[in-house]
């Protein structure tokens, strides 16, 4: 029985990897006792996948795993099962064995960052709002990109303007949001640390402070992805 979740990624535990994540699934999933499906060959794995993979230090509202169990397993019981096993900041909000088969990364096209300025590193919102909008008038916006030719890594400028769908502010506690629509998905992605690279390289502005959320995706008809 194939299985689409849906889970969140915050707090403290944004900073490890994709593949450590997967490996904190695979161990709960083995506490929980969940009966799921292994992979055949040399290396077997259990049958689960991520749609979306988040970056190290990267927090997310909805997140979308695949997994493989059992046919007689029930399936009413796993959100339960798992996230009594999952460690703080992992928590499954929903599981359904109906769902769209189609990849999740192949229907999405476009996602939502909110990009946290915290007022005690970025005291002047008026700065951070004059520097995008000279950066967006230009016409392009060049990020730095390792790429492969032949057995060679150069670097060379990518023009990321195009990826850029909305940026809009928003005063919040203790800071402002910078909630960002970017493309996404097979067709081209931009991932929101290319973003404030691109946007705020050359300046006085460091990004390390900057907390970043991703909040919701959407498919090629502008339909909010849900499970």
């Amino acid at each position: 029985m194939e299985l689409r979740l849906a889970f969140k990624k915050m707090g403290m535990i944004k900073f490890i990897s994709h593949l450590d994540t997967l490996r904190v699934f695979t161990r709960a999933i083995q506490r929980a006792e969940i009966p799921v499906l292994w992979s055949e060959g040399f290396n077997p794995h259990q049958k689960l996948s991520i749609a979306q993979p988040l970056s190290v230090g990267m927090e997310s509202e909805f997140e979308v795993m695949d997994l493989e169990v059992e046919d007689d397993y029930p399936f009413g019981e796993l959100k339960d099962a798992l996230n009594r096993e999952l460690p703080r900041g992992l928590e499954i909000m929903e599981v359904t064995p109906d769902f769209d088969k189609q990849s999740v990364f192949e229907r999405i096209k476009k996602t939502e960052y909110r990009m946290f300025f915290p007022e005690e590193f970025y005291p002047d919102r008026k700065h951070l709002e004059t520097i995008i909008d000279d950066a967006m008038k230009r016409e392009e916006i060049l990020v730095k990109r390792r790429k492969k030719k032949g057995r060679k890594r150069i670097i060379v400028d990518e023009d990321i303007k195009s990826g850029i769908l909305s940026l809009n502010w928003k005063d919040e506690e203790e800071g402002y949001g910078l909630y960002a629509t970017l493309r996404a998905g097979s067709e081209g992605n931009l991932r929101p640390d290319r973003l404030l690279a691109g946007l705020f390289e050359s300046t006085d502005v460091d990004v390390d402070f900057i907390q970043i959320r991703r909040l919701r995706s959407w498919d090629g008809d502008d339909l909010e992805v849900q499970l």
